[in-house]
């Protein structure tokens, strides 16, 4: 049998690159404004392991006219599917939290 260990920013990109698929779906980026702020600041992806399977947390941005719900269950289902099938681990759960809705001139040009 093979020992092996996935580390926590293996698991971060794995969560980004299946997000990366989705249209007007995105990790919230904003650039820190203050040095309390660098600190203070949560973690945009954050994948935490369980004996139970993995729960992610994730900071969206949402383009404006995208319907929120339906984003929701895109993103669920791509995570889930992706950690899976990277690890063979079960996804207990993909939290959401839309922090931003954005206005992007190109997506309704």
């Amino acid at each position: 049998m093979v020992e092996y260990e996935i580390s926590d920013h293996a698991l971060e990109g794995l969560v980004a690159h299946a997000l990366s698929d989705l249209q007007g779906v995105r990790v919230l980026e904003t650039a820190p404004r203050s040095l309390g702020e660098v600190f203070r600041r949560m973690k945009p992806i954050k994948v935490e392991r369980t004996p139970e399977g993995f729960t992610v947390d994730l900071v969206l941005s949402v383009d404006y006219g995208v319907s929120i719900p339906e984003a929701a269950q895109a993103v669920q289902k791509a995570v889930a599917e992706a950690l899976y099938l990277a690890t063979g681990e079960k996804v207990q759960a993909v939290n959401l939290t839309v922090a931003q809705v954005e206005y992007r001139k190109e997506a309704h040009a």
